[in-house]
């Protein structure tokens, strides 16, 4: 069963409460068939949808800025506990077992919420906390509340360790990312996965040795932050890599303006500062040297400032004097940015909040802002989406974006006073 809120949208809160069913029984003529696709050995977990109890939620996923590492992605739930059915003590519980003689409420189950009908979190149970108001004496019921909160697995790589060390080969990142999924002691599903390539090469041999309890979700940032990749869980619970986003023609999948061109927005954060501004930039491999460049015109103007990544998987000091040369021209000079933008679904068609919902962090949108004074008199500009935050209560759908700049290539077009100058943003087709 869904909720409908009072704008029209669905929502789906699907926790798996109480215990496994469809169990798989030795001897018995209906659960005991061999090959029967309905059983399964120690049964199955379904999913209950708790959102008739839903009073606010909110999920987080990705990262603030291009430079913040990923975290796991997580979820706030409250619910109304006014029957005590989430109190893991309850007895009465419609999720207790009374044979076992133990609640069916408790950590690590999974969680998925849905917004009509799309996943916009999947991850699972961490904590429950129950809340208990103070009531009169002769109140039928008590005023409670528990907040469930999750986390995306993240949660399940950053307590997984490599069982011994490891001697890599020289491969891509994304071969790399894949060569540790596929460990025994990690195991992590195929089925669940989406990893790109990468345009990164990796060392090999033993300077790139991976000693045994090594943490695996520190290695794979590892690999990320080598890449200049992206490594999140979706919002559909799939482990995803994302290669280095390199300039390429402009091709947004949504596009954000408040002149009626395109999807409107609630507000939208612009900086314009030093917080992406470094014009020395160093980058040094495992066992290599500093690989250091300089952008003497930034310096004279803004002073010199350092951006330094060390102990980089990549296969030697070229590939890190590549890396730092890309990062020196994408912050040698403070940048006018839209940072982020909020969107609210209340007032949105059900194709516009399926677009919303949609939007994954990695993808390309693109942002209009228009001024009523001043020239010019609105600025596009293309980005990709860092972070997703929802929030939902009763009253109202709020999604932010948090978004980083991208460099757009755009077609080359012979007089064209803008799109016709030879230079780095203009290619042909």
């Amino acid at each position: 069963m869904t909720t409908t809120t009072a704008w029209g949208e669905t929502l789906e809160v699907q926790m798996q409460l109480g215990f496994p069913v469809n169990e798989f029984t030795i001897g018995n003529t209906t659960s005991g068939v061999i090959g029967d696709p309905n059983y399964f050995i120690g049964g199955t977990l379904e999913g209950i949808d708790v959102s008739p109890y839903v009073l606010s939620l909110s999920t987080s996923r990705g990262r603030p800025d291009q430079l913040a590492q990923f975290t796991a992605g997580s979820a706030t739930i409250q619910l109304d506990n006014r029957d005590r059915r989430f109190d893991p003590i309850n007895e009465s519980s419609p999720y207790w077992d009374a044979t076992e003689g133990r609640t069916g409420v408790v950590p690590r189950r999974k969680v998925t919420i849905k917004c009509d009908g799309d996943p916009v979190f999947v991850g699972r149970i961490t904590d429950i906390d129950i809340s208990y108001e103070p009531t009169r004496l002769t109140a039928t019921t008590e005023n409670s509340s528990v907040t469930i909160t999750a986390a995306d697995d993240f949660l399940l790589l950053a307590n997984t360790f490599t069982a011994s060390p490891i001697t890599p080969s020289e491969q891509f990142s994304g071969a790399r990312v894949s060569a540790i999924l596929d460990l025994p002691e990690v195991d992590y599903p195929s089925t669940s996965r989406d990893i790109d390539t990468g345009v990164a090469v990796l060392g090999g041999g033993a300077t790139f040795a991976i000693d045994a309890n090594t943490n695996v979700l520190t290695y794979l940032q590892e690999i990320t932050k080598s890449e200049e990749g992206l490594l999140f869980v979706d919002r559909t619970g799939w482990l995803t890599f994302r290669e280095r986003v390199l300039p390429s023609f402009d091709n947004p999948v949504l596009t954000f303006a408040d002149d009626g061109s395109g999807i409107d927005y609630q507000s939208i954060a612009i900086i314009y500062g030093s917080e992406f501004l470094y014009n020395r930039v160093s980058c040094s491999i495992v066992g290599g040297t500093d690989q250091v460049v300089n952008n003497l015109t930034s310096q004279e103007e803004f002073g010199i400032i350092t951006l330094s990544l060390s102990d980089l998987l990549l296969k030697d000091d070229a590939a890190a004097l590549e890396l730092a040369n890309v990062l020196l021209d994408r912050y040698s000079q403070p940048q006018y940015r839209f940072d982020a933008v909020q969107v609210i679904y209340n007032n949105k068609t059900a194709l516009q909040r399926e677009a919303l919902t949609q939007l994954e962090v990695g993808e390309q949108i693109e942002v209009t802002r228009t001024f009523r004074t001043g020239t010019p008199a609105s600025v596009t500009e293309g980005y990709v989406v860092e972070g997703v935050r929802h929030t939902i209560s009763p009253q109202s759908h709020s999604v932010v974006y948090s978004l980083s700049a991208t460099d757009v290539l755009y077609p080359f077009i012979i007089g064209d006073p803008v799109y016709g100058v030879i230079g780095t943003v203009n290619a042909i087709s």
